[in-house]
């Protein structure tokens, strides 16, 4: 398979982390996770569908065009076919545009045919004629800088506690960033689960649990580093947070990662 990814424009950096591409002449044949990284995704898949395996096994067909909420662990998906999937991965906060309480989406998603009076339809249109990663970065573009501007923008509050959380590689006193945004963590809380979808206590962990893979790759030799560099407590600590958010242990996961899950880890 075939994976790019590209910035948006600069008027959607705030809501938008990148665009991503995957195409090839089939996707994975076995259920391989997406793993929890804080990030709605909206994604038009303009090929064969993929469906979602749950923990039993039943499968899911996904929609030609979609908002993924937040995971808050393994997200099992396999192909049908030919892949050719076009993804916007949003910041924490950047889905409030599509979706007025992304509590509702944890751990779902929402078929958008139709949303935004049939605009991410054109859309989907516009992306299967326009070929290259380029071609389709600049629809995108076009089309989601007026939606979003049209759209509900997430509370200045999240939107500081998101980027502080970012900045800090998951590790930002909670409590002390609630107070100096002028509110407490319990309203903190509320505010995140309407325009994040998840705590931002969870949150941090996520994007603790995302730097990992860079600090793996950087120095594969010792977990206790990386859980060091990382900053976890100790390896025990890496160890409980790995096997919550991907579902097994950091050495057994690392070193056998499968290629749709090296895609979209950091």
């Amino acid at each position: 398979m075939d994976y790019a990814e590209l910035a948006p424009a600069p008027a959607l950096r705030e809501v938008v982390r990148c665009y991503w591409f995957l195409a090839g002449p089939e996707g994975p044949t076995e259920p391989d996770p997406a793993l929890p990284d804080g990030s709605p995704e909206l994604i038009f898949s303009l090929a064969a569908p993929f469906v979602a395996v749950g923990a039993d096994g039943a499968e899911r067909e996904q929609p030609s065009r979609f908002l993924v909420g937040q995971i808050t662990g393994p997200f099992a998906v396999r192909g049908t076919g030919r892949a050719d999937l076009v993804g916007v991965r949003l910041e924490a906060h950047g889905a409030t545009w599509l979706a007025p309480d992304l509590s509702a989406l944890t751990d779902s998603w929402i078929d958008l045919a139709g949303a935004s009076n049939g605009a991410l339809d054109v859309v989907a249109g516009e992306l299967t004629h326009a070929k290259s990663p380029a071609q389709r970065k600049a629809v995108l573009d076009a089309a989601l800088v007026p939606l979003v501007a049209a759209g509900r923008a997430a509370d200045w509050r999240v939107r500081d506690a998101v980027r502080a959380i970012r900045t800090s590689h998951g590790l930002a006193d909670i409590a002390g960033l609630a107070k100096s945004l002028g509110t407490t963590p319990r309203s903190m809380q509320r505010l995140f689960a309407r325009d994040v979808g998840i705590s931002p206590k969870r949150l941090a962990r996520m994007v603790r649990f995302q730097r990992v893979f860079a600090a793996w790759r950087a120095d594969p030799a010792s977990l206790a580093r990386v859980a060091a560099e990382c900053g976890y407590f100790d390896h025990a600590h890496l160890v409980r947070d790995f096997r919550e958010l991907a579902g097994l242990p950091p050495a057994s996961f690392l070193e056998n990662q499968p290629e749709f899950t090296r895609f979209f880890v950091s």
